[in-house]
């Protein structure tokens, strides 16, 4: 609920899930994947499964989401 309101607000394609996971297309996914590790973030790249432009963002504590959206928020900025 927390990740679908905020891709919803952010106007990012996701993929709603069950699962402990999300995907979301964020445009270049291994660029958002490296500005996000570089922020201490792991995500997971989807371009070995033919989904260059999605990551794969798992989910975690109410803190933690909260740190992986601003992280998110910064790398899609650049």
């Amino acid at each position: 609920e927390f990740f679908t309101q905020a891709f919803r607000d952010l106007k990012l394609e996701f993929v709603p899930s069950h699962a402990n996971f999300i995907l979301v297309r964020v445009g270049d996914g291994r660029k958002v994947f490296e500005a996000m590790q570089r922020q201490g973030v792991i995500v997971r790249p989807m371009d070995s499964y033919q989904l260059p432009d999605w990551i794969r963002i798992s989910i975690g504590a109410p803190r933690e989401n909260e740190r992986c959206l601003e992280a998110l928020q910064r790398a899609l900025k650049k």
